[in-house]
């Protein structure tokens, strides 16, 4: 365990104090299986029984899972993995990029590896990762300012676990790979003809952003795709590479895109507030590693790298590009990733604009706090009066109402507000995923499930990057009933959220409840956020079901002293969650087999 430059060995103080630091970050307070699974590894590092750390150990010793897990047929510990992985580069592109000690689980591997942190060095002399120690490191050469092109907007205008034929296209679409969803070169992007009469237009089609007017959202440009390395022919299509990029980007409604060429070399000039490099590094092996960084604009700061690969066994050309833009965009863009986390360290020393109130928004989603509340809801109100056309905002401000009367948090008895907010966000956005997935949530309170399911698919066919898509659709088909082909889209956007928001992990438990899962289930209601109602249904069931009838009824109490007219109308307000009959019957049997309708 030694320095980057081989002089100093580091001491386990100093490696327990990164630790220390990394664990009381926010993002890792609020993942407890992560949070265990980096102090076991560590710890048995530090103790030198490295040799111990095994996915089996791991799961067992740090995971909670019993001594009949099975490492070969269960897939938790490569999940936890893969998102330990992820929090780590988020930490230290965020609260830890500081640090003076970094410690990071090597891909293939569960023995955590301890550096120093990088120097600071300026962009011009900083260099770029590689895929792996055995790759040379090529020197990452400062992008020069470029000539911007902008991409704007489009024209705003029963039985558990069956995969129904409805949805089977669907799961294929996003499941294998989204192979149904399109062809790229059908994606149509009409780029704004810009003032300056030298700047044509974008020679990939793309599709376009959500918005044309600004809002404060933060503007990504899109450097062009470079090569570094022995370049083999054959294998990865760069200009592919970069469309399919600028493809997914361009389908986030809260961000503008702006696509990026090098000749420009007057610094300061470059309109837009991060610059995105896409660099595909040949090393050693057959396929490439595309890096992405991420440099803030004009000072060129680097605030994030991490590199993907281009390849894994089984998978199309096709299939890779797509799975690469969905890792990618996931770190970048979920509401509490790289680009969100600048943004409200931006805003930590200015009076946010109106895109600030899709922050606060993302706030009150994680938690529902009611001061919070109202302070998101005046400031969208206030952000829709300015400007009726802002398509986020109603979005954002749908969603607050459709929440309180899913969730009982507000006296009005129906979704009258709501529906009306949303159906002006799909008018003005006809291409927002997120404007279709609220109205389907709407749609589904309503008991309107069949539109609500044409809401769903569009929502997944406008934009099967976007993780907050995967959840809400995924959560709506356990809802209706398809439980299995909800869980592997919940699953999937598990692995690309940094923190597990209400709507995921209450529709997580559903699913593995219904399943008879319920380790898996102990594990979500861990994980469940705030204090919602439906989290101690969610317990009383979990209690129930693993013999401990006495913390069933201590929770129905609970509820039953917030909530007087839940346990006798658990109908009624499971309709607001669940559509499918039969899982609302088996809930409400289950809720009186504990004695929920005594508890009084």
């Amino acid at each position: 365990m030694l320095r980057s430059d081989g002089t100093l060995e580091l001491s386990e103080a100093e490696i327990r104090a990164a630790l220390t630091r990394v664990l009381a970050s926010p993002r890792f307070r609020d993942s407890p299986q992560i949070s265990a699974f980096l102090s076991y590894v560590v710890d048995r590092t530090l103790a030198g029984r490295s040799d111990q750390i095994k996915g089996y150990t791991i799961a067992v010793e740090a995971l909670g899972r019993d001594a009949s897990f099975d490492p070969n047929s269960q897939s938790i510990v490569r999940t936890e993995a893969a998102r330990l992985r992820q929090e780590l580069a988020r930490y230290y592109a965020d609260a830890g990029r500081d640090d003076a000690v970094r410690i990071t689980l090597p891909r293939g591997r569960y023995v955590p590896v301890f550096e120093c942190g990088p120097p600071a060095v300026p962009p011009e002399t900083a260099e770029m990762p590689t895929a792996d120690a055995a790759a040379p490191t090529p020197a990452a050469i400062a992008p020069r300012a470029p000539d911007i092109r902008t991409v704007p907007a489009p024209a705003a205008s029963d039985r558990r676990g069956r995969i129904s034929a409805a949805w089977l296209p669907v799961a294929v679409v996003v499941i294998g790979a989204l192979v149904a969803y399109g062809l790229v070169n059908t994606l149509v992007l009409r780029a704004q003809r810009s003032r300056t009469p030298a700047v044509e237009q974008a020679d990939d089609p793309v599709r376009a952003s959500a918005y044309a007017a600004r809002h404060g959202e933060p503007r990504i440009a899109v450097a062009p795709i470079t090569t570094t390395g022995a370049v083999r022919e054959g294998r990865v299509d760069p200009a592919a590479v970069h469309t399919i990029l600028v493809n997914a980007l361009s389908r986030f409604e809260d961000i503008v895109v702006v696509l990026a060429r090098p000749g420009n070399d007057r610094p300061g000039t470059v309109p837009a507030d991060y610059l995105l490099t896409p660099i595909l590094v040949y090393g050693n092996e057959s396929d490439p590693v595309l890096t992405l960084r991420l440099t803030t604009l004009p000072d060129q700061a680097v605030i994030w790298h991490a590199d993907f690969e281009t390849a894994r066994p089984g998978e199309t050309r096709e299939v890779a590009r797509r799975r690469m833009a969905l890792e990618a965009l996931s770190i970048l863009l979920e509401p509490f990733g790289i680009v969100a986390a600048a943004e409200r360290r931006k805003q930590e020393q200015q009076q946010p604009p109106r895109y600030g109130c899709a922050l606060l928004a993302a706030k009150v989603a994680r938690y529902y706090d009611p001061g919070r509340h109202t302070q998101t809801r005046e400031c969208l109100e206030r952000a829709i009066a300015d400007d009726p056309g802002f398509v986020l905002a109603h979005v954002l401000l749908a969603r607050l109402h459709v929440r309180d009367y899913v969730h009982g948090l507000s006296v009005s008895s129906d979704l009258s507000t709501a529906v009306t907010l949303a159906h002006r966000a799909v008018e003005l956005g006809p291409n927002s995923a997120r404007a279709h997935y609220t109205l389907m949530q709407i749609e589904l309170a309503r008991g309107r499930v069949e539109r609500a399911h044409e809401l769903a698919r569009k929502a997944l066919a406008l934009n099967p990057y976007d993780v907050r898509v995967l959840m809400q659709v995924g959560g709506f088909m356990v809802a209706t009933g398809d439980v299995d082909g909800g869980l592997a889209l919940l699953q999937q956007a598990r692995r690309h959220l940094s923190t597990n928001p209400h709507p995921l992990a209450w529709s997580l438990f559903l699913a593995h409840y219904l399943r008879d899962e319920m380790t898996e289930a102990a594990a979500d209601i861990a994980e469940m956020p705030g204090e919602y109602d439906i989290n101690l249904v969610a317990r009383a069931l979990l209690s129930a079901r693993t013999g401990d009838p006495e913390g069933a009824r201590a929770a129905l109490a609970v509820l039953h002293a917030r909530q007087p007219t839940w346990i006798e109308g658990a109908q009624e307000r499971l309709s607001r969650l669940v559509a499918a009959p039969w899982i609302r019957d088996r809930l409400e049997a289950d809720l009186k087999a504990i004695g929920g309708a005594d508890t009084h």
